[in-house]
């Protein structure tokens, strides 16, 4: 998949380019940022439009808003933060549409960027509604998607508004995205070993059915294990276990090349790590709760690891936020650092994990650490993302 880059557009000084990026971003209970990835992803875009004097008009949502404007879902609590990443004054339009939006957007000049308000506080963008994306397509000669963690939803600025323009491009980020996806995906050196983790097995059924005859080894832990050790026939004590899916997991669980774990660090309740012990997974006992996978495993686990030519990881394999319940991530997270130091290509998805690895200090020491989660997931089912395909040269 050959995409159009940003860098190929015939932009010159006075252009006006629409930007579709995620600043779909965590904040605390106070509304401070807690996780400014999204926000530096899109930097090099920003700043390569602007050296360029254009006027880059940033769209972006908030959440899910019901029924109109939410000042709580304002995307104007990003602009400082943006303005400080990118060094740079940004204009913030409160409404997304209004004839103040259109003459500030009209009278801009080079090297002035603009910050539209949630697209989502319309309810057209969300219905993927042709005439808004046409309304939101008159502020731009350009288009560029620099949001792969929303590019597989069929919104207007995400999948209508880039067909409305005869070279919509790729923004830096997604071009970054979609090359380790795509090598992961269709070019892997092996071995290849796929990592799953985090605290459900849900939403990765899919990619794991799809990549498990392409991979040599699927290492599981976290929540996402104890479903796949109940189709097995094991009990895994008071552990999460999603009862929904243990018949759609048993042929997965069932394949050879599934490595489950072997024993786990287990307490009464998280809220008891000083009571931990390590159980064997095939006598788990029936009072305690998984919150980490044991010495054994993570001794099985880093080996399998240091093999790995081509390392896809999704999801922490324990309880990371407790340091009781942090070594297995730790240690795999290490084996994994050291693949990547001679030469495999490392390449990480979801929140939980960017959150486990800035704990542990290695957001840099891979070869890739995706920004996206439902994207990359739906990427690794082999399916056309809606947001992308418009992208696609030649096509």
């Amino acid at each position: 998949m050959i995409l159009r880059s940003v860098a190929e557009l015939p932009i010159k000084k006075g252009d006006r380019v629409l930007v579709r990026v995620d600043y779909n971003i965590p904040v605390n209970p106070e509304g401070l940022i807690t996780d400014d990835a999204r926000i530096k992803g899109t930097l090099d875009t920003l700043e390569y439009l602007l050296e360029r004097g254009a006027v880059p008009i940033i769209l972006s949502h908030w959440g899910r808003p019901q029924g109109g404007p939410q000042p709580e879902m304002s995307l104007a609590r990003v602009l400082p933060e943006l303005q400080t990443l990118l060094n740079h004054p940004v204009n913030f339009l409160s409404e997304s549409l209004n004839d103040v939006t259109k003459a500030s957007i009209d009278a801009a000049h080079a090297g002035e960027i603009f910050l539209l308000e949630n697209l989502r506080f319309h309810p057209g963008e969300r219905k993927n509604d042709p005439q808004f994306a046409k309304k939101l397509a008159y502020y731009g000669s350009y288009y560029v998607n620099d949001a792969f963690p929303v590019s597989h939803r069929e919104h207007a600025s995400i999948s209508f508004l880039p067909t409305m323009f005869n070279d919509p491009a790729a923004g830096f980020s997604l071009l970054r995205e979609v090359d380790y996806f795509s090598k992961v995906l269709h070019a892997p050196e092996k071995p290849f070993i796929v990592i799953i983790g985090g605290k459900k097995i849900q939403d990765k059924v899919r990619s794991l059915r799809f990549l498990l005859d392409k991979v040599d080894e699927v290492l599981v832990g976290g929540g996402s294990s104890y479903t796949m050790q109940v189709a097995r026939g094991l009990s895994v004590g008071q552990s999460i276990v999603d009862e929904d899916l243990v018949d759609e997991v048993d042929d997965i669980a069932d394949s050879p090349k599934v490595k489950l774990p072997i024993d786990y660090v287990a307490a009464p309740t998280y809220a008891e790590p000083e009571k931990k012990k390590v159980v064997r997974a095939d006598v788990f006992p029936d009072d305690l709760e998984g919150f980490d996978i044991g010495p054994q495993t993570r001794k099985a686990f880093a080996e399998f690891v240091s093999n790995a030519k081509t390392i896809l990881w999704f999801g922490p394999l324990g309880a990371f936020e407790e340091p009781a319940f942090a070594e297995g991530s730790l240690e795999v997270a290490k084996a994994v650092v050291a693949a990547n130091e001679r030469g495999a290509i490392t390449v990480t998805g979801g929140g939980d994990l960017l959150a486990m690895l800035r704990a542990f200090d290695f957001k840099d020491k891979l070869s890739h650490v995706s920004i996206g989660g439902g994207a990359c997931l739906a990427f690794m089912e082999g399916k056309e993302l809606p947001g992308i395909v418009p992208l696609i040269k030649e096509r």
